[in-house]
């Protein structure tokens, strides 16, 4: 059985028509001459393991989950904490934290929610509002497995306020669920740093809703520092593949966002065998001739293309073509601009999403997106710039500010070596 959920709209789903990719831009971005490229925000296909056999713009019910996968096996956090390191799963938000070992550090302490984070700020991203919006059961499954593992009295769906496609669909699949525990969904802002994880924490216990200071696990604010509880947070990827993993089952796909100089931007889900050039194929095939993608998003990686084409789906096989996995985003840049105008759209995008919290994050990432811009207009020399992403990198509250430097380098870095 499965229910519909809420249809992409005209040209930007499965069937994106070819009008829309005859300007494409940067997903979210407006760029040189152009309108912002649209988001990847519908599946496109139907995937090899997560979303197997899942029809684009159709949200799995419950009898048909349990009918594919069983029900949720009991799991105490031993069990829990050994299915998820049995096969070496990460997190799926970009960190890439080992699962397992966050979930061993929570033994013996109180912990009070388990947060599912869906709030994508990154508009390169859409593979975690496409697996809620399609099988939003296998993501439950996963946080409710941690949560009693745990002991933890509820669960927490956290979804952006531009999202209200999840608002309304998330309720009904919550109605199917009989878990014994209530689990809740709570709407934020759609900022770049309002999905960090602490600042998730925060939001939802009535706090700043801002990033706390790196390094510092998410805990609840306003109360004694030796009495807050704990909160787990992981994003959708990541519970969807632990509720695989309790169950014994193959946890491994390559589920990735594909936007820019494609044909149709959206949502893909093939084997780690492929390759970038199988993810360009399904995605309806390049456009133009584009010199640059994006890997890892915004605070990714820039590589050359086609150079990078036949590089497998995974972290390693990305790393060893300088590209970063980060949260699954591919944004292939336009052939007809130049890098630079596209790092400048991208280092604008980063300093617009500041916490506005610290010097380094307020104040530095606009300055150095004027001097990026600067640069580009030729009326900076680029010592100018290596100057003030020294200043700011290492230096925030948060790791936005140091994310966004190593992006913004590694685009001046391929820039460079390719002018």
């Amino acid at each position: 059985m499965t229910v519909p959920v809420r249809a992409a709209p005209p040209g930007t789903g499965a069937d994106a028509p070819a009008a829309v990719a005859a300007l494409p831009g940067l997903p979210g971005l407006p760029l040189a001459d152009r309108c912002a490229g649209p988001l990847p925000r519908f599946l496109l296909a139907p995937g090899v393991l997560l979303l197997a056999g899942v029809q684009p713009g159709r949200r799995v019910a419950l009898a048909e989950h349990v009918g594919r996968w069983d029900g949720l096996p009991p799991a105490a956090l031993d069990q829990l904490v050994t299915a998820a390191e049995a096969v070496d799963l990460v997190g799926g938000g970009g960190a890439a934290f080992p699962t397992g070992r966050k979930l061993a550090s929570l033994a013996g302490r109180p912990v009070s929610h388990v947060v599912v984070n869906a709030a994508e700020g990154e508009r390169a991203s859409g593979k975690d509002g496409v697996l809620l919006a399609h099988v939003p059961h296998l993501v439950l499954d996963g946080a409710v497995a941690a949560a009693r593992a745990l002991g933890a009295p509820r669960v927490v769906v956290r979804i952006s306020a531009d999202r209200p496609d999840l608002a309304a669909s998330l309720p009904l699949a919550l109605a199917e669920r009989t878990d014994g525990l209530p689990v809740v969904v709570s709407v934020g802002p759609a900022g770049f740093v309002a999905g960090e994880a602490s600042a998730v924490v925060s939001a939802i216990a009535g706090g700043s809703g801002l990033p706390a200071e790196l390094g510092r696990p998410p805990r609840l604010p306003g109360r004694r520092v030796g009495r807050r509880p704990h909160v787990l947070v992981s994003n959708v990827e990541t519970f969807a593949r632990l509720a695989l993993a309790v169950r014994g089952a193959p946890t491994r796909s390559a589920l990735a966002s594909v936007s820019g100089a494609v044909h149709r931007a959206g949502v893909l889900e093939l084997p780690e065998a492929a390759t970038l050039a199988d993810l360009a194929d399904l995605a309806g095939g390049i456009l133009g001739s584009p010199r640059v993608l994006i890997t890892g998003g915004w605070h990714g990686r820039w590589v050359a293309w086609p150079d990078a084409a036949q590089a497998p789906l995974t972290r390693d096989g990305l790393a060893a073509i300088g590209g970063r996995w980060g949260a699954g985003a591919f944004v292939w840049v336009p052939g007809d601009v130049e890098p630079v105008q596209a790092l400048v759209a991208v280092a604008e995008e980063l300093a617009a999403g500041t916490a506005r919290q610290c010097g380094p994050c307020w104040r530095g990432l606009p300055e150095v997106a004027r001097t990026l811009a600067g640069l580009a207009s030729g009326v900076v020399a680029r010592d100018a710039l290596d100057g003030l992403l020294a200043e700011v990198d290492g230096r925030g509250i948060c790791a936005h500010p140091s994310a966004s430097v190593a992006a913004i380098r590694s685009g001046l870095d391929l820039i460079g070596a390719h002018a």
